[in-house]
């Protein structure tokens, strides 16, 4: 018996920890749910990998939105560890100004695939859409108006630099046609 008593205590501590995990993983997807739901104008889900997932990920996309053979959006959107911790953290107010760059990303991945999620399927145009509602995301996940634009601004310097040429569009500039405000001479 006195044996028997450490190891359930170790497996309870265990389960427990299993368990707040898990509670923690919920509330950050319903989180970036709530925000992905509005840029992409209907109601999806966010999905964040589990314990398991995250030992054996090894995809190399910061998110994903499946597309039927119809070209329907799927009603959520797979993110990856990076991201969803990335969120998770700032929304926390864990995050610093020495995380700004990993914040910047992960909130365009958010409004990226949102925009797949709203029936955008080129990456171009989803890119493009996303780094116009940086802002509103990072707004929705607790920065005020002033942070929220600096983190939108770091993500456009980003972007211009490291998108891959199937994710820039010549249409995306103020005024152009991927422009979500063509009447404000804000960019974006």
């Amino acid at each position: 018996m006195r044996l028997l008593a450490p190891v359930l205590a170790i497996a309870a501590v265990a389960v427990l920890g299993v368990l707040a995990l898990q509670y923690e993983k919920r509330a950050n997807e319903h989180r970036l749910a709530v925000v992905a739901s509005e840029i992409a104008g209907r109601h999806v889900e966010v999905h964040c990998p589990g314990l398991m997932q995250k030992l054996v990920d090894i995809s190399p996309n910061a998110g994903s939105v499946y597309f039927d053979g119809q070209g329907r959006p799927a009603d959520y959107t797979d993110l990856n560890d990076e991201t969803c911790s990335t969120l998770s953290d700032f929304a926390e107010g864990k995050t610093g100004s020495e995380d700004s760059l990993r914040v910047a990303r992960a909130l365009h991945v958010l409004a990226h695939e949102s925009f797949h999620l709203a029936g955008v399927r080129g990456e171009a145009e989803a890119d493009c859409y996303g780094m116009q509602r940086v802002a509103f995301a990072a707004g929705r996940l607790g920065a005020d108006p002033r942070e929220a634009e600096r983190l939108a601004a770091l993500a456009r310097s980003d972007r211009a630099i490291s998108a891959p040429p199937d994710y820039r569009s010549p249409a995306c500039f103020d005024g152009g046609a991927l422009d979500l405000d063509p009447a404000s001479h804000t960019w974006p």
